[in-house]
Parts: C-alpha cells; sequence; structure tokens
C-alpha cells in the first residue's frame, strides 16, 4: 500500500482536500502577486523577485499540510521573504500577508499562532522602520488596520470552525440517535423472524418427518403432508421477503461521502485511495462492511484528535482490504470495547466471514484499523 494519501490526483498531492474550495482565490491571489512583482520598477533582479515568488508559494503550500512547528517555521520563513520584498520594492506587499495570517487559523495550538503573529508584527516594524525612518510610522497609515485583521484573522477562523465543529458534533449524536432507533427495528425484526420462521421451520420439520414415516405405509397421505410442506415454505419465503423488505441496503460510497461531510469544517484532513479496488458485493455484506468504516470514522472524529485520517482500499488474493488510518493519540491503555465501538465492528465483520484489526505502531502516534473482507466463499461463489 502506498502510504501517501494524496496519490489520486496531482493537485491533492500539494493541495490539502478541505482547503480546495478556496483553491481559486488562492490563486488569484498568488497570480496578482506575480504581477506586482513583475510591473514593479526596483532594482531588484527579476531572477531574485521570480524566484522569492516561488519560495513563497512553496512555504505556503507546506503551511496548509503541516499544523505543527513545520507550520510555524514556514510562515515565518514566508513573512520573511515577504519583508524582503517589501523592502525591496514596495511596502504595499505587507498586504498579502494574508495568506499566512490565514493559514494560521488552521493550527490547533494557540502557541503556535502567536509565534506567527509575533513574526507579523516584526515585519511591519521592520519594513517602517526602513522605508519610512520610524518603526512605529505604520500606526499612522494604511497598514495598521491591515495589520489588525491579519493579527485577528486566525482567532476569526478558530472560532468559525469550532462553531462547525460543535454544529457537527450535534449532528452526529443525532445520527447516532437514527442508529439506535434502526438497531432497535433491526432488533424487532430478529425477533419476529425467530417468533414467526421458528414455528414454521417446527412445523416443516414435523410433517417432513411424518412424510417420510407414511412413504410406504400410507402414500396418499404422505403426498398430502408433502403438499403442506410446500405450502408451509412458501408462507416462510413471503414472511423472510417481507422481513428483507424493511432493511435498508447501506452503500459503501455513501459512507465515504458522509465521512467527507463528517471532517468537513474540521482539523482534521480525510482521504480516500483505492475506491476503484473495491468489487461488486452483495447487499448484506456491502451494508455490513459500510457500516463498519462508518463505526471507525466516527471513532476517528470522536477520539483520535488526529491531524489525517486516510481510508485506503486494496484487493488482493480474493481479499478486500479497506485500512482506515489516523495520526492521533492512539488507543487508550485499556481498551474499551463497548465505548470505541471495536465489539460492534467485530461482529459486523464477523457476520460477513471477514474480521478486523486494530495496530498501533510502537513509534509514533495513530491507529490502523484493517477490516479484512473475503469476496470468495469456500464453495467459490462471490460474496
Amino acid at each position: 500500500m502506498n502510504d501517501d494519501p494524496r496519490e489520486d490526483g496531482l493537485l491533492l498531492f500539494f493541495y490539502p482536500r478541505n482547503q480546495l474550495k478556496l483553491f481559486f482565490l488562492d490563486l488569484s491571489i498568488f497570480a496578482f502577486l506575480l504581477f506586482i512583482l513583475l510591473q514593479d520598477e526596483s532594482e531588484l533582479s527579476y531572477f531574485i523577485r521570480i524566484l522569492a515568488f516561488i519560495l513563497i508559494l512553496f512555504l505556503y503550500v507546506i503551511t496548509l499540510n503541516f499544523k505543527k512547528w513545520l507550520h510555524v517555521l514556514s510562515s515565518l520563513l514566508g513573512i520573511l521573504l515577504f519583508t524582503f520584498l517589501a523592502i525591496q520594492t514596495s511596502p504595499n506587499l505587507l498586504i498579502y500577508l494574508f495568506v499566512f495570517s490565514d493559514a494560521s487559523g488552521n493550527v490547533k495550538i494557540t502557541p503556535y499562532i502567536l509565534l506567527t503573529q509575533i513574526g507579523l508584527v516584526l515585519s511591519y516594524v521592520t519594513v517602517s522602520s526602513i522605508s519610512y525612518g520610524d518603526p512605529f510610522a505604520f500606526l499612522t497609515t494604511m497598514f495598521f488596520p491591515f495589520l489588525f485583521l491579519q493579527l485577528a484573522l486566525p482567532y476569526v477562523i478558530r472560532m468559525i470552525k469550532r462553531t462547525q465543529s460543535l454544529e457537527r458534533d450535534l449532528a452526529v449524536v443525532n445520527k447516532e440517535i437514527e442508529s439506535l432507533i434502526k438497531e432497535e427495528e433491526r432488533n424487532r425484526i430478529a425477533r419476529d423472524l425467530h417468533d414467526t420462521l421458528g414455528h414454521t421451520m417446527a412445523v416443516i420439520k414435523f410433517k417432513s418427518e411424518l412424510a417420510i414415516r407414511l412413504m410406504d405405509q400410507d402414500s396418499k397421505r404422505a403426498k398430502l403432508e408433502m403438499k403442506a410442506v410446500l405450502e408451509e415454505i412458501k408462507g416462510a419465503s413471503k414472511q423472510v421477503r417481507e422481513v428483507v423488505s424493511e432493511l435498508k441496503h447501506i452503500r459503501i460510497q455513501d459512507e465515504l461521502l458522509h465521512g467527507d461531510s463528517l471532517f468537513k469544517g474540521t482539523y482534521i484532513n480525510y482521504f480516500i485511495t483505492g475506491q476503484h479496488s473495491i468489487p461488486q458485493l452483495s447487499e448484506v455484506t456491502e451494508s455490513m462492511l459500510a457500516l463498519s468504516i462508518r463505526e471507525a470514522l466516527l471513532n476517528c472524529y470522536k477520539h483520535s484528535r488526529a491531524d489525517r485520517v486516510h481510508v485506503h482500499f486494496s484487493l488482493k488474493d480474493a481479499t478486500l482490504t479497506c485500512e482506515i488510518k489516523d495520526d492521533g493519540v492512539g488507543l487508550p491503555q485499556e481498551r474499551d470495547l463497548d465505548g470505541t465501538g471495536i465489539q460492534s465492528i467485530q461482529e459486523r465483520m464477523a457476520f460477513v466471514n471477514g474480521k478486523s484489526e486494530w495496530n498501533q505502531p510502537t513509534t509514533g502516534n495513530g491507529v490502523t484499523i484493517t477490516l479484512l473482507l473475503p469476496i470468495i466463499d469456500k464453495g467459490g461463489n462471490a460474496l
């Protein structure tokens, strides 16, 4: 398996999935920045301008993809390059520091934001000192409100994301309530099957045994008993169809899309690869695998505190493998099977002759949940 969660597209290799809605805005901003750099009449060589632009773009992409110290280092280097260009060309370039201020809103821990903001303030002070001869001259110019907005923007973004996260938590709770209702309905259906088909199967067994005993002694009565068995079987088939018609087929693709909406607006980058490996499955088999994926993604959302969640499918030796990998805090030392849903996943996978594995690396963070599903049964038939 390729550990790179962005193998499905060149754009996603550089640009995180949760930032795609702002791609054209970022593209426009950097296009204007390049235009301004090339149009400026300063003595700075075009080679240095283009090189600085490429480095800024590269550092910006790094800030989007990483959330901790590498994010801070990239932001500070980007701010330093902007400071150099603003001194060599025009102080107006400080306005474009919004790109690093906006990226800081995706960082979880406040000290990281503060370090970036210190860099922003020092940039304005340095440019003001060299360009105007006074380190605080920018306070009486149009640059002060821009600096204020750049300092406030990360907290506004964090507040928006926090609100979205709370709304998502509420949606998850409502979804779980709905799942409990459905689970109770399935239990009711199971009881109905037991109460109705259990009696029917007992009748069929009794009449079949009676027909076998009467076959040599009273063939006419044995024939009547077998006709009664046939009627019971028809009735049982009807009962099964009525019960099964009440069960909903849950598609894997729907659960993957649900995961996309689940992590949208959070700090977690969510990736899916290898979907082309998913073969045609029966409705029951696909539903059990889809429910297991749902439970695993909910665990990642509620417990992992991860930066990335990667779902990968692969097909080898008539076995479909689904790996759900995160880089979060890992499993607790004492696993609560009911609390984490491990037991639920194990039961669902066992129901379709599959199995689940939970692995935690010896070094680093995170958990990998592996769902293994044989797609050919012992009789050589597709599941």
